[in-house]
């Protein structure tokens, strides 16, 4: 059974924790950036292509050696101001720049640290990242027990 993302998003705005990773296949990562825009322009949402972001930015491709979870996280703060939903595409890259502690930093913050009772994280964050072992391995799970690691295949296509 798959799930409806709209739906998903109403059950997680009664979570304190209101971040999620979304996977797929590297063959998917366009099916990703195309889900992740239309449930943006449907839900009113903020779009951010994380890669496109740095390309962009002399200031960010210039620091992305010394661009740590503490600096993404900042970033994911004044992005979501304003806004209930902040989707962030293709951040793959950023991570393979960290070493294992760095990325087991970013996944703490998306399990236990980007939390809605604070004022500066009241978005719903939602991260696209490609399908590893890594990412596969990870448990992080809503007050419920239900994933907020999840697969796009788990989401129902988007009209």
């Amino acid at each position: 059974m798959t799930l409806d993302i709209f739906e998903y998003f109403t059950h997680l705005d009664q979570e304190r924790y209101r971040a999620v990773i979304i996977h797929a296949i590297p063959e998917k990562g366009l099916a990703v950036t195309k889900f992740a825009q239309k449930v943006c322009a449907r839900s009113g949402g903020k779009y951010i292509d994380l890669l496109d972001l740095f390309m962009q930015s002399q200031e960010l491709s210039e620091r992305i050696d010394s661009f740590s979870p503490e600096k993404l996280r900042a970033l994911l703060i004044e992005h979501s101001k304003g806004n209930n939903l902040l989707f962030l595409d293709r951040a793959d890259f950023i991570l393979d720049t960290w070493r294992r502690g760095e990325r087991q930093d970013f996944f703490r913050m998306i399990e236990i640290q980007w939390d809605g009772f604070k004022d500066g994280m009241r978005a719903k964050i939602i991260i696209t990242l490609q399908t590893s072992q890594e990412i596969e391995s990870l448990k992080i799970v809503d007050s419920q027990g239900k994933p907020r690691v999840l697969q796009l295949s788990d989401f129902n296509d988007i009209v």
